[in-house]
């Protein structure tokens, strides 16, 4: 047998999400993802930063339920992303220029377009590894909220110059800014 073969596949688990509206006349949208081989490991990234942010201003600590980009402080913002710069993750963002159109958001209501994302990931997923989707609300998923940050901060840079992003760019492990006509040309259905 192989070495190759003789060694457990790699799992890897990623969150997913994006920031933008799809259904705004909105020029453009950013979808990210959160990909990482210990999950646990970054379960309580965004609770500790929450709690740091509160205690450096000698205020209350704000509740970590839900943190996004867009109801998060500054201060949490950065702490979440310098924080997630030095974990062990890799970085992955499309940016779809969407040219003014309002693009249908279904998330996923029926089973067959979850099957069908679902068939699309796993078939350019690269050998050996192995992929792991589970569709998760953001509230009850770090690697979710996590992926919203980082959608976050990429949108904020491409709307307004933002440079929080900054923090994390040795971490990406691809970009790709693409026009909405060429990602529907490209094959994927899912309404």
């Amino acid at each position: 047998m192989s070495a190759a073969l003789s060694q457990p596949p790699t799992i890897v688990y990623a969150g997913l999400d994006e920031s933008g509206s799809l259904t705004a006349e909105s020029p453009f949208f950013v979808m990210a993802a959160v990909i990482t081989a210990e999950p646990r490991v970054l379960r309580h990234l965004i609770p500790r930063a929450v709690t740091r942010s509160g205690k450096r201003l000698g205020r209350s600590a704000k509740d970590a339920g839900e943190i996004k980009w867009r109801n998060a402080s500054q201060r949490i913002r950065a702490l979440v992303l310098a924080k997630l710069a030095a974990a062990e993750v890799e970085l992955f963002t499309l940016t779809v220029l969407k040219g003014g159109r309002r693009i249908e958001d279904t998330h996923f209501p029926s089973p067959a377009q979850v099957a069908t994302v679902n068939t699309w990931i796993y078939r350019r997923w690269p050998p050996p590894g192995v992929l792991s989707i589970v569709h998760a609300d953001s509230q009850r998923n770090t690697l979710v909220q996590l992926a919203d940050m980082v959608a976050g901060s990429v949108y904020a840079w491409h709307k307004t110059g933002d440079k929080t992003m900054q923090v994390i760019a040795d971490k990406f492990g691809a970009t790709a800014v693409k026009d909405w006509r060429s990602i529907k040309g490209d094959g994927l259905d899912v309404g």
